[in-house]
C-alpha cells in the first residue's frame, strides 16, 4: 500500500509508493526506456532524420529552425507544472505521451506532401507536425521529471541509470542497424516512411508499459496560488542550482547543434555514405554499453560530482578529434567509429553523474515540481537557441576555409572551436557546485 509523506510544509501531503512498490515497478519502467528507444532512434533524434531533412532539400537553417522547436517548447513546463501536479504526473503524462505519439504518424505521409506541394510545402507541413508533438511531449516531460523523481529510490539511481543506459544501448544497437541496412536500400522517400511507422508502433507499446509504474498521483496542495507564490520561485535563490543552471545550459549550448549536424559533417565533409553515417551510431552505443555500469558504480561509490565532471571533460576533447580527423580517407570510417565510441563514453559519463547530481543533491523532493520546471524550461530554451544558432552559422560560413597549424577550418569547424570553449567553461562552473550528491 502507498504511504503518506509529510513534507516541511503542511499544506502539502503526497501519497507516495512504498519502497517494494517502486522496486517493482522499475521493471516497468525500464521496458518503456527501451521502447522509447526505438522511436527515438527511428524518429526525430536519430542520423535518421536529419538525413531525411536533408533529403526533402532543406538548408541547414530549416533543420535548425524545425529541430529547436523541440527544446523551445520546454517552456512550457513554467506555466504548467503546478496544473500537472494537480492532475497527477501519471494521468498527465499518458495523456500527453499518447498525444505526442499520434502526432508524429503524420510523418507517414510526408512523400506525398513533398510530391504534391514540393520543399515549401512539406517545410510547412512538417513544422506543424513538429510543434503539435514538441507541445504534447514538453508537457508529458513536464509530468514525467518529478514523477521520476518519485518513483526511482535514490540510493539506487547511479545503478537504475547504468541498467537503462545498458538496455537502451542495445535496443539502439538493433534499431540503427535495422534503420542503416533499410535507409541503404533504392526505396526513395517510402525507406524512412517505414522506419517511421515502426516507431509509431513503439510509441504506443511504451505507453502501455509506462502505465505499470507506480505513483504519479494527484497532488491537492499544488493550487494557483503556490505556483504563483514565492514557492515556485524558491529553486532559483538555490546557488547550487543555479550553477548546476548555468553549467548544464553551457554543454546543451555545446552539443545541440553539434549533434544535430555531426551526421551532416561525416557525408559532406569526411565522405561517408549516408548508411555508414548512421551506423556511426553504434560506435555510440557500444561505448554508452561498455561503459555504462562502471559509470553507474561509480557514481554510487564516490558521488555524481566526479564522474559527471570526467565525463564532461572527455566530451571537450571530442570537438578536437572531429576537427583533425582524416577526411576522404581509407581510414575515415574506422576514425570515425572510434570517435564515436568515446563520444557514448563520456556522454554517458556527463549523464549518469549530472542526473545523480540533481535529483540526489540538488533537487529537494517537497520541491520536485518547481525545481524540474525552471530546469526543463533553462534547458529548453538554450537548446533551442543552440540549434537555430549552429544552422545559421553553417549556412553563413558556408564558402569560409581557412587554414591552421596545417588543418582545415570551415563552417564546421568554427562550431567544434566554439564547442571546446563552451565544454571547457562548463567544467569550471559545475567544479563550484557543493552538493549532498557531490
Amino acid at each position: 500500500m502507498s504511504i503518506i509523506r509529510q513534507t516541511e510544509s503542511d499544506d502539502f501531503i503526497e501519497m507516495e509508493p512504498t519502497n517494494a512498490q517502486k522496486l517493482k515497478g522499475l521493471r516497468w519502467s525500464l521496458s518503456f526506456d527501451v521502447a522509447n528507444q526505438f522511436f527515438v532512434q527511428l524518429t526525430f533524434w536519430g542520423s535518421v532524420y536529419v538525413l531525411f531533412l536533408n533529403e526533402l532539400g532543406l538548408n541547414k537553417s530549416q533543420i535548425g529552425f524545425l529541430l529547436s522547436l523541440f527544446p523551445f517548447f520546454g517552456l512550457v513546463a513554467l506555466f504548467l507544472a503546478p496544473w500537472t501536479a494537480r492532475v497527477g504526473y501519471k494521468r498527465v503524462f499518458q495523456i500527453f505521451w499518447g498525444a505526442r505519439t499520434i502526432a508524429a504518424s503524420g510523418l507517414l505521409a510526408t512523400p506525398w506532401i513533398y510530391g504534391r506541394f514540393g520543399t515549401q510545402g512539406v517545410l510547412i507541413y512538417v513544422a506543424g507536425i513538429m510543434i503539435a508533438f514538441a507541445l504534447m511531449r514538453s508537457t508529458a516531460i513536464t509530468a514525467y521529471s518529478p514523477w521520476q523523481h518519485e518513483f526511482i529510490p535514490p540510493e539506487i539511481r547511479g545503478k537504475y541509470s547504468a541498467t537503462s543506459n545498458i538496455l537502451m544501448s542495445l535496443a539502439g544497437l538493433v534499431a540503427v542497424s535495422i534503420s542503416g541496412y533499410v535507409v541503404g536500400r533504392p526505396l526513395g522517400l517510402e525507406r524512412y516512411v517505414i522506419l517511421f511507422a515502426a516507431a509509431v508502433s513503439f510509441g504506443f507499446l511504451s505507453i502501455w508499459l509506462q502505465s505499470h509504474v507506480p505513483g504519479g498521483n494527484p497532488h491537492p496542495a499544488a493550487t494557483d496560488r503556490r505556483a504563483r507564490g514565492s514557492d515556485f520561485w524558491a529553486p532559483l535563490r538555490d546557488r547550487g542550482f543555479v550553477s548546476y543552471l548555468v553549467g548544464a545550459g553551457l554543454i546543451v549550448l555545446a552539443n545541440g547543434a553539434l549533434g544535430t549536424f555531426i551526421p551532416l559533417y561525416m557525408r559532406e565533409r569526411i565522405g561517408l555514405s549516408t548508411a555508414n553515417v548512421i551506423l556511426l551510431q553504434n560506435g555510440t552505443l557500444l561505448g554508452g554499453l561498455l561503459s555504462s555500469y562502471l559509470w553507474g558504480w561509480a557514481a554510487d561509490r564516490y558521488g555524481a560530482k566526479p564522474v559527471a565532471l570526467t565525463g564532461l571533460l572527455l566530451m571537450a576533447t571530442l570537438p578536437v578529434w572531429w576537427l583533425i580527423m582524416p577526411r576522404h580517407s581509407g581510414i575515415s570510417l574506422v576514425v570515425a567509429l572510434a570517435i564515436a565510441w568515446l563520444q557514448g563514453t563520456a556522454t554517458l559519463g556527463w549523464s549518469i553523474g549530472s542526473a545523480r547530481l540533481l535529483y540526489v543533491g540538488i533537487v529537494r523532493p517537497d520541491k520536485n515540481t518547481a525545481y524540474m520546471a525552471h530546469y526543463n524550461a533553462w534547458i529548453g530554451v538554450i537548446g533551442g537557441m543552440s540549434q537555430l544558432s549552429g544552422g545559421r552559422v553553417l549556412d553563413l560560413f558556408a564558402g569560409f576555409q581557412a587554414e591552421f597549424f596545417g588543418f582545415e577550418i570551415d563552417s564546421y569547424g568554427i562550431l567544434f572551436i566554439a564547442a571546446f570553449i563552451l565544454l571547457t567553461t562548463s567544467a569550471l562552473v559545475l567544479r563550484s557546485i557543493r552538493a549532498e550528491g557531490k
